[in-house]
């Protein structure tokens, strides 16, 4: 089985910019556009099947708890906020933040998050730039630290095409390296793919 680790670095980015400025306007531009404007939908739809991650919300301020804690609980929610990790990651990221262990378990204990969610994003995300079987994208989950029941929550929610997923594996190991039919077959398998996925994975390769 392939694993990949995502490496995520920690990136806070505060921007506030701010500008006042008086201009005059003449009272035929107004008129041109406030007829513009009423022309204008309320509200264009948008389209998109990507999963969006919310916005961590921010735990309440808790004075009894030393700064160090509070940073190591700020830190986790700034993680979550653009990205999707287990428990065991994101608690893994807060060590290597320097956190000590005891700061980034609570963090981990009082940080509001869906774990089942995450592990979707974390599949649906893979899937954007690999190609993966049923229980090879599965046992990735694993790796990444996920539970196993978080892990088959992705598996029952993600959409993909196995069959063009165990295809687009066998071109990628055709671009690499040199394989017999059989022994391409028998590579697909090993990934994880069925019978019939790499079957078809064979039946479609470009000539």
């Amino acid at each position: 089985m392939k694993n990949y680790l995502l490496l995520f670095g920690s990136a806070l980015i505060l921007a506030a910019c701010g500008t006042n400025s008086d201009v005059e306007v003449s009272e035929e531009a107004s008129s041109a556009a406030m007829a513009a404007s009423e022309s204008v939908p309320e509200s264009i739809p948008t389209v998109s099947e990507e999963i969006v991650i919310a916005p961590v919300e921010e735990s309440a301020p808790q004075p009894d708890v030393s700064r160090e804690f509070r940073n190591a609980l700020g830190s986790a929610e700034d993680y979550l906020n653009y990205s999707s990790f287990s428990k065991q990651g994101l608690y893994d990221q807060l060590l290597y933040e320097g956190f000590p262990e005891d700061a980034a378990q609570y963090a981990i204990d009082s940080v509001s998050t869906d774990w089942n969610q995450n592990a979707l994003q974390t599949a649906i995300d893979y899937l954007d730039y690999s190609s993966f079987s049923y229980p090879g994208l599965y046992d990735q989950l694993v790796y990444e630290g996920y539970t196993a029941e978080q892990a088959q929550y992705a598996l029952d929610n993600v959409s993909t095409d196995w069959n063009q997923n165990a295809l687009q594996t066998a071109i990628d190991y055709l671009e690499y390296s040199s394989f017999s039919d059989q022994g391409l077959y028998d590579q697909l398998i090993y990934e994880g793919y069925t019978a019939e996925q790499a079957q078809y994975a064979m039946n479609n390769l470009p000539q």
